[in-house]
């Protein structure tokens, strides 16, 4: 079974409004813990807002926290995949993109967000599973063979004797 985004989407997102100021987002990001938070209007999803956009567009500038506002430093160029879409396609959308983060709708829903290390985790995971299976295979494969040559070797004086009378018949 393949891996899809849906089972890695983050749905409990820090938001705020467009229009809260930039030190409000930082404080609350930093008091969870992230590295990121939905920018919304109206209850709809506008921009996310990152520690890079802190950095670039706000502290880079020389713009102040406290009067720049989160629609001003969010970024709008959003990306975003169908929930059923495979971790490995999202990966590639990712790459293609330059991007870390995917919103990640079902239809016209916003389910939440995925972000590139939980993709890569959960394609990780889901490979050493495989390499499980092969390696399982492998084990059996390399029994048998030694197996094989073990009842061989059992076998060769017994072989060795009826090869030297078959040369003594002749």
């Amino acid at each position: 079974m393949s891996c899809r985004v849906v089972e890695q989407v983050c749905d409990d997102l820090l938001s705020l409004d467009e229009g809260a100021s930039v030190q409000e987002a930082a404080e609350l990001m930093a008091s969870r813990g992230q590295g990121f938070l939905v920018a919304t209007r109206e209850g709809k999803v506008v921009g996310l807002f990152t520690e890079q956009d802190l950095l670039c567009r706000v502290v880079g500038e020389g713009r102040d926290p406290a009067a720049t506002t989160l629609g001003e430093a969010s970024s709008r160029e959003l990306v975003a995949v169908d929930a059923d879409c495979e971790c490995l396609r999202a990966i590639a959308k990712m790459h293609a993109y330059h991007c870390r983060r995917l919103l990640v709708y079902r239809g016209a829903r916003f389910l939440g967000v995925v972000t590139l290390s939980d993709l890569a985790n959960a394609v990780a995971e889901r490979g050493n599973g495989k390499d499980r299976i092969v390696n399982a295979f492998g084990f059996v494969t390399v029994a048998l063979a030694l197996g094989v040559i073990a009842a061989m070797l059992f076998q060769l004086p017994e072989m060795m004797q009826l090869a030297g009378g078959l040369s003594a018949n002749r």
